[in-house]
């Protein structure tokens, strides 16, 4: 299956559209938490929240913060009617999970890039930098994406207000329990995912070249390090959608009745 079909071109365009239509929900979310890191950065103590807090831990905890929204990761009750056109095709499906990803990357991705970029640029830092921040906020997304978003498609939840759920309040344990940690997932799942891509590269160059993990990398060792995230990435970029593929084929029927009744929470 290619990368990119033409299905996949028009899932996209469909999915753009409907992000710039309804700016209220993934756009307005994605800016909120880019504000946030904002205001945390620059008015209090950096050390207090992020890890790195040199100017070059700026792209990395922009891309953190965004691409672990909740709204990044609900992938079929976004727009619950063309959910319901893909969930019988396969094809569909596939194209429909694959633009989601897509979509939210040309929100975030370039935008760290270009941060990170003039970072290198300003401070003279090393080429190593840039590399590696163009990886981390804008290759291994794509795979970590793909695990995250499982979340959404295995348990998915309707996009109501705060109000609207107060009301349905007796319904703790669905409409309160539930949705507050599948909202809180995609900050535990993603990092895990992000990891996964990040380490077993390193690891699997250290191995095989039998070196201490104190030893510095020479720049081919880096590049070719680079180069396994990058097929890391796209081996777990195939096999994520291929199982959330698979896995709507056995429940199907659960996924149907969900998304036509918003009531469920």
């Amino acid at each position: 299956m290619q990368a990119v079909t033409p299905t996949t071109r028009a899932a996209i365009r469909a999915e753009v559209t409907h992000i710039v239509r309804h700016p209220g929900d993934l756009l307005l979310s994605v800016a909120s938490s880019a504000a946030i890191v904002l205001f945390l950065w620059y008015v209090v103590p950096r050390s207090w929240f992020f890890t790195f807090t040199g100017p070059e831990g700026l792209p990395y905890a922009l891309a953190g913060w965004m691409y672990t929204d909740a709204f990044v990761t609900n992938v079929l009750t976004s727009d619950p009617q063309r959910a319901l056109a893909a969930i019988d095709d396969p094809a569909e499906l596939t194209a429909l999970l694959r633009a989601k990803v897509v979509a939210v990357w040309l929100i975030i991705g370039p935008l760290c890039t270009v941060i990170a970029v003039a970072i290198a640029m300003t401070h003279h830092t090393h080429w190593r930098f840039a590399v590696e921040v163009i990886l981390a906020v804008a290759v291994v997304p794509f795979g970590a994406l793909a695990v995250s978003g499982l979340v959404g498609l295995m348990y998915p939840y309707h996009q109501h207000s705060l109000r609207w759920r107060w009301r349905n309040r007796r319904r703790f344990r669905q409409v309160i329990i539930r949705w507050g940690l599948l909202i809180a997932m995609p900050n535990l799942i993603f990092p895990l995912a992000f990891a996964l891509i990040v380490v077993a590269p390193v690891a699997i160059w250290k191995l095989t070249n039998r070196q201490g993990w104190d030893t510095a990398q020479t720049d081919t060792e880096f590049a070719l390090c680079a180069l396994l995230a990058v097929l890391v990435t796209a081996a777990i970029w195939y096999s994520a959608h291929r199982f959330g593929v698979w896995w709507v084929s056995r429940h199907r029927d659960r996924l149907r009745d969900f998304l036509l009744d918003a009531d469920q929470g």
